[in-house]
């Protein structure tokens, strides 16, 4: 009986704790520990928030595991920047990008006029695509230095 008790007054308890930021469908932490959530109404389309820190690779690298493990892209599929790095607007007080692996026509567009030769893994310019395997090489491996060298 004590059991039964405990049992449904956690279950109650656990009624009661709001929505996380994970609880959004198909949402995912990443290994770096960004959080990535699909768009809803423009299927491929997913927004990267923002950790401490994080620079233009870890945003591509979170798209590129999200695209990976989520949506099931092929390593060369390409992933375009459609929103540049700033304030989300599907969570107010949150900074994020949203990338896509499905370009509509203006993306692509976008895309061309771009300058050929930059390289570099910025989050600032709609249209700039890399892919989803170059993402995952900009993933930054954690580092567990040893004190005593």
């Amino acid at each position: 009986m004590r059991l039964a008790l405990t049992l449904c007054t956690a279950l109650l308890l656990t009624a009661c704790v709001p929505a996380g930021p994970n609880d959004a469908p198909g949402a995912m932490r990443t290994f770096r520990g960004n959080l990535v959530v699909p768009d809803p109404i423009h299927p491929g389309q997913f927004e990267v928030f923002s950790r401490p820190g994080d620079g233009g690779g870890d945003f591509w690298c979170a798209a590129a595991e999200f695209a990976e493990n989520e949506l099931k892209a092929l390593p060369n599929r390409r992933i375009y920047l459609v929103t540049p790095r700033g304030p989300s607007r599907t969570r107010p007080g949150t900074t994020s990008v949203v990338f896509t692996v499905s370009p509509d026509a203006a993306l692509l567009k976008a895309a061309a006029a771009l300058p050929e030769r930059n390289y570099t893994l910025g989050v600032s310019r709609p249209g700039r695509n890399f892919m989803a395997l170059h993402g995952r090489i900009s993933c930054r491996p954690i580092y567990t230095l040893p004190f005593d060298i």
